[in-house]
């Protein structure tokens, strides 16, 4: 299935972290149906790139995960989208 994936905002920010660096935060809408606010671009220290959903603290230390994509293609789409946007920009 073909998804149409569009950036609503992008937001620049790095920032290094110990196990990986966050690239940007973007806000995400699929198909003019869901609007995805706040997933994270990181990127490994093997510079492979991945997201991370929103969540919420629900106790010291333990986050769950407020948005969570079932359809492991739909996840992907929304990657490459972010990432070659990133790339084509920022890099």
């Amino acid at each position: 299935m073909e998804w149409k994936i569009t950036i609503e905002k992008f937001y620049p920010f790095p920032l290094k972290g110990k196990n990986a660096n966050v690239l940007a935060y973007a806000d995400v809408k699929v198909d003019n149906l869901i609007l995805i606010r706040g997933i994270k671009l990181l990127q490994k220290p093997n510079g492979g790139i991945f997201l991370g959903f929103p969540s919420l603290q629900v106790r010291e230390g333990e986050y769950v995960q407020v948005v969570e994509i079932l359809d492991r293609n739909l996840r992907e789409a929304i990657r490459k989208t972010l990432s070659e946007y990133w790339k084509e920009r920022f890099k």
